[in-house]
């Protein structure tokens, strides 16, 4: 009887924990603290390009980049693996617009990947 109990219990804790982590994007996502709140690097970095600091927008980019792959490692089982891949060339672009000082690209990406960084826990 008691095997028979523990054969049905195991199954059932098991998925109840793959749909937890597979519905868990959208809390995963939000920052657990300053160096991996992407959504605040993305407006960090769109008010520097839009002031022109490529300096600033560097170093900026840098500090995108290593949040995102904070937050990709938590989120890379409960989201869409298209989504992720798609924002890891949103801010291969934007560095390739910012070492090159082109406004106009840059903020087209910075839009872009805040669409698909709203776009992860759905």
């Amino acid at each position: 009887m008691m095997k028979k109990t523990v054969s049905y219990i195991v199954p059932i804790l098991v998925l109840i924990l793959f749909i937890t982590i597979m519905t868990s994007g959208g809390i995963l996502k939000k920052p657990f603290g300053k160096s991996d709140d992407v959504a605040s690097c993305i407006e960090t970095l769109k008010k520097d390009v839009i002031n022109e600091d490529w300096e600033q927008a560097k170093t900026d980019v840098q500090h995108l980049k290593a949040a995102w792959k904070t937050v990709e490692k938590r989120v890379q089982f409960s989201v869409e693996r298209d989504e992720m891949n798609i924002i890891d060339i949103n801010i291969a672009r934007i560095e390739g617009a910012i070492s090159i000082g082109d406004k106009s690209s840059a903020i087209i990406e910075l839009s872009e990947i805040m669409e698909h960084w709203n776009a992860l826990e759905k």
